[in-house]
């Protein structure tokens, strides 16, 4: 047998000779290598340079980026400068991260005074200027002088009342009971929860606020209410019989018609009538053939017994009538007294009437009355004669003039009003009874103190306005508001002629006075715990 050889190895220009049990890398392996080491050389140095900033900084990332927030609400923060829209307050620069830490550097140091009961270090963390915290030394016997501290930032203390906070630009209030504040949070004139209020003259002209000078001048004061038209009691008429009878027919009665003195209404038959009839017909006929001589005048029955027909209602034309026909009517003509409406009508044919029995109730709109209500509290000023003016909704542009004839005893007790009436010439027959108008009551001029009317804020419990007392400074007065008209409001006490008050923006100074006043009144009532 053959002898078994070891396969021999491969040799040529594609493979080389190897070591017996090493193989030769893939292509490639060096080249990753490389890379992969050079990676991670990179990603060490990164974490070196990382650990060292981390080491200088202290830990502390500092954003550049900078905020505006409000020094009496945090939460409100804003991209840009302006205004809180709660309070109003300008809006103080922070930037992001920094304000806590501002906090803790301004609060650390007053903190640790307090705690090792160093008073010389107490005001150690206000911010450095020259309204900085400085300790005030105080002599044996002497009185503390007063000093100031901002209610957020209780640790700046001074000594000028007129300085401001350099953190957030708020008033400065009284810090111990001693100081006498310039203005100390009390009520002015008055005037509960306000308080005077300083203002730059750019927040005035971005209020967009107005003033005007209170001058003594006469205003003409009046009382607006409403009322109705009515008829007249003067101008109505009843239509009655002073006979019985029965109607046995109807004539121009129907109820808005309009009818002239004279005019038939209904007709009446009646035996009584047909009796005085006979009696007059019998003494015209006496007197005429009776011959003269002495007695009584002749036509004297006659007279007689036509006044008896005319005491029963007759119209004279009817007793003429009947003296040319020479025999009784067996009806009676019941006719119009007077020209007005029909406003009530009660007569039907063939129904019994007795004397005094209304059948017909005729208005006369000649002469119409207004009823006005008076509230109650403008009742001391309505007195009789005063001119009046009516406008209604039918007749826009016209005005109707009347006076006032008379003002009832009692309110009305639903409304609780008192009614004037105001009579008033209706030739035209514009005026028609239910309408509703307006109805201005003249009282007159008087001279006073005058201002606008949208100077004056009325509560209902209190009326006062802001008087401004020059650079930019304007003061909460209570006043006594009279008579009001066109635009106008006399002012009876509380302020001189010549002062200057606020007629515009009053809602927002309302709101800053109110805030101002609640914010010092709590500085000074904490400074005292």
């Amino acid at each position: 047998m053959s002898e078994l050889r070891e396969p021999t190895p491969r040799s040529g220009p594609e493979h080389g000779a190897l070591p017996e049990g090493e193989e030769r890398a893939p292509p490639g392996t060096r080249t990753a290598a490389l890379v992969r080491w050079s990676l991670v050389g990179l990603m060490a140095l990164a974490a070196v340079g990382a650990w060292v900033h981390h080491a200088t900084t202290g830990g502390l990332v500092d954003v550049a980026r900078t905020r505006f927030r409000c020094p009496m609400h945090p939460t409100v923060v804003m991209e840009q400068k302006g205004e809180c829209p709660i309070c109003g307050m300008d809006l103080v620069a922070v930037r992001d991260g920094e304000a806590e830490r501002k906090h803790e550097a301004h609060e650390r140091p007053e903190q640790e005074a307090r705690e090792h009961g160093d008073p010389a270090h107490a005001g150690a963390g206000a911010a450095p200027g020259p309204q900085a915290a400085t300790p005030i030394p105080l002599a044996h016997g002497t009185m503390p002088k007063a000093e100031y501290t901002c209610p957020m930032h209780p640790a700046f203390v001074v000594d000028d009342p007129k300085a401001r906070c350099p953190e957030c630009g708020m008033k400065l209030v009284p810090r111990n009971a001693d100081a006498a504040p310039e203005h100390a949070a009390i009520p002015a004139q008055g005037v509960p929860g306000l308080g005077p209020v300083e203002l730059t003259a750019e927040r005035i002209q971005l209020i967009g606020m107005k003033t005007a000078v209170a001058m003594r001048e006469p205003l003409g004061a009046s009382i607006r209410t409403v009322g109705f038209v009515t008829a007249s009691e003067k101008g109505l008429v009843s239509v009655n019989t002073r006979f019985s009878g029965w109607i046995e027919s109807l004539g121009a009665g129907d109820i808005g018609q309009l009818v002239e003195k004279g005019d038939v209404l209904a007709t009446v038959y009646s035996p009584d009538a047909i009796g005085a009839q006979q009696q007059f017909l019998a003494a015209a006929r006496w007197a005429e053939g009776k011959p003269a001589g002495p007695g009584p005048p002749v036509g004297a029955p006659s007279d007689l017994g036509r006044q008896r027909l005319e005491l029963l209602g007759f119209a004279p034309q009817d007793i003429d009538a009947i003296a040319r026909a020479g025999t009784p009517s067996q009806t009676v003509n019941v006719r119009a007294p007077v020209r007005g409406y029909i406003a009530k009508k009660a007569a039907l044919r063939g129904i019994y009437v007795q004397p005094g029995t209304e059948l017909f109730q005729i208005a006369d709109l000649s002469t119409v009355w207004v009823i006005a209500d008076v509230y109650e509290s403008e009742i001391g000023r309505v007195r009789v004669g005063l001119r009046a003016v009516l406008d209604l909704p039918a007749y826009p542009g016209e005005r109707f003039s009347g006076r006032v004839t008379f003002i009832y005893p009692a309110l009305a007790a639903g409304s609780r009003t008192l009614q004037a009436r105001v009579e008033f010439r209706n030739p035209g027959m514009k005026l028609r009874p239910g309408m509703y108008g307006d109805v201005t009551l003249d009282l007159g001029e008087s001279n006073a103190i005058v201002i606008p009317a949208d100077a004056l804020v009325d509560t209902g419990e209190v009326q006062y306005v802001f008087v401004s007392k020059g650079a930019g400074r304007f003061e909460p007065r209570r006043v006594r508001a009279g008579w009001s008209g066109g635009g106008r409001v006399a002012v009876l006490d509380g302020l001189a002629e010549g002062e200057r008050v606020v007629t515009s923006a009053n809602f927002l100074l309302d709101s800053e006075s109110r805030l101002r006043a609640a914010i010092e009144g709590f500085g000074a009532g904490s400074a005292g715990r």
